[in-house]
């Protein structure tokens, strides 16, 4: 799948090239800058350790400094002081470059009452260039009770995804984040970002006593790689078996083992759409969140 499609867009370039007469490329000012969070939503454990909600600020190279200000939404379940601590020294984040990231640092607090999952919603307000801001002007971030069965599978996790197709040049790195359920203690809904953005919520059962993980056969996951609906099987890359459920390991630390995952981009069939099969290793991502950059589209990196 992914060398017909390579293929397809090498020829589309050069026919483009030769019949283009003049290239005007996009230009990008000052009258362009934004301000947006990196994401829309993430998730933490009570016991999971402070995390970093990162904020950008995109603009030209020598812009003046830019002071951003945010707020905790009163819609928020998520108390200050009951539920969460802010790390940061005030509610002004500063870009003595103009440009670049920096991030909201969150402190869970971890008790022994049994919540559930308590969302704090926090806005950007304001910034002295008075730049726009972007989509994400809203984030969510989902404080998990530890004390949810499944507490220890819950957070964010950085995931290493070893391809069948290509070992090596296909390997791809996702994050996936993990929350609760309302009235399912078995279960938890999980998304995937594969860095190309636009996953979806689905449901992973647990079974705590075989230690085990399972994801129905045709499960939509999203349009993960920007071409289309995404959805997930059984396969090796040579094979793929679209009646049995994915099934992986899940390990006291939170570890999780899911071999076998095969990618289908449903608009174009079981044949031309088998993007890639993958071996994952998901691991709780650590106390700091990792920056997000833009996405490179994976399809112009392969040869």
């Amino acid at each position: 799948m992914k060398r017909s499609i390579i293929k397809y867009f090498a020829i589309l370039s050069a026919v483009l090239l030769v019949s283009s007469c003049e290239w005007n490329p996009p230009m990008f000012d000052s009258a362009d800058s934004f301000i947006a969070f990196t994401a829309s939503a993430s998730a933490v454990a009570e016991q999971g350790g402070m995390i970093g909600i990162p904020v950008i600020v995109t603009s030209i190279a020598g812009q003046p400094a830019v002071s951003v200000t945010f707020d905790f939404d009163e819609a928020s379940a998520a108390i200050e002081g009951e539920d969460f601590t802010l790390v940061n020294s005030s509610n002004t984040l500063e870009y003595s470059q103009g440009a670049g990231y920096d991030s909201i640092w969150i402190q869970p607090i971890d008790n022994d009452i049994f919540t559930g999952t308590v969302p704090l919603i926090i806005n950007l307000t304001s910034n002295t260039q008075d730049y726009a801001f972007g989509v994400n002007s809203s984030h969510t971030l989902n404080i998990i009770d530890d004390e949810h069965p499944l507490g220890v599978w819950i957070g964010t996790y950085s995931v290493v995804a070893l391809s069948y197709g290509n070992p090596g040049p296909w390997d791809e790195s996702w994050t996936v984040v993990t929350s609760a359920v309302p009235g399912d203690s078995e279960s938890l809904s999980m998304i995937i970002n594969t860095g190309n953005g636009g996953g979806v919520s689905f449901l992973a059962s647990f079974d705590t006593e075989e230690m085990t993980i399972t994801i129905g056969a045709g499960t939509e996951v999203g349009e993960l790689y920007g071409y289309g609906p995404t959805a997930m099987y059984v396969g090796d890359y040579a094979t793929i078996d679209i009646e049995s459920p994915v099934v992986g390991t899940i390990e006291a630390d939170g570890t999780i083992k899911i071999d076998k995952i095969a990618m289908i981009l449903t608009d174009y069939g079981f044949s031309g759409g088998y993007w890639d099969a993958f071996n994952t290793t998901w691991t709780l991502a650590g106390k700091k969140a990792v920056r997000v950059y833009p996405p490179v589209d994976k399809f112009m990196l392969q040869h």
